[in-house]
């Protein structure tokens, strides 16, 4: 079995990374750094207009004899395997606001966990890589990745 930790963040927490988040989707919407035709995550996009947008592709390409083809990808720990440096460096490419560029810094920056089983606790170790589960700026931050 594979554990995953949840963060555990205050509530003071979750509403600033909320207007951070806000703050960050307004720049991707406006740039368009995340391709339109990349619908996890998105606001706007459903796994069921993907579903109809397959569809569509499939259907128009059978009546003008083409074939399709179709990969699926499941990337395994996805949210684990996220490199810190290649987050800062594609906002950097993508004109982020220094201001948000700081914060996603200092948000990803010198993470660590600890487990805590039956009063047991153990001591604090680095998380070098991977963007927090149960944080709301992560599906966006994966996305940038």
């Amino acid at each position: 079995t594979n554990y995953r930790p949840i963060s555990l963040l205050p509530t003071l927490s979750k509403i600033f990374e909320r207007i951070v988040l806000t703050r960050i989707e307004n720049h991707l919407e406006t740039t368009r750094i995340v391709p339109n035709e990349q619908f996890g995550f998105q606001k706007g996009h459903s796994t069921n207009h993907q579903i109809v947008r397959l569809v569509k592709e499939v259907r128009r390409n059978f009546q003008h004899g083409k074939s399709s083809g179709l990969i699926l990808l499941d990337v395994e720990k996805a949210y684990d395997s996220v490199w810190h440096g290649a987050i800062l460096h594609k906002m950097l490419l993508g004109n982020f606001p220094t201001l948000i560029l700081k914060i996603i810094r200092s948000f990803l920056k010198d993470r660590t966990f600890q487990v805590s089983v039956n009063g047991c606790t153990s001591d604090r170790k680095p998380v070098p890589f991977g963007v927090p589960q149960g944080s709301v700026l992560s599906p966006t931050l994966y996305n940038i990745f």
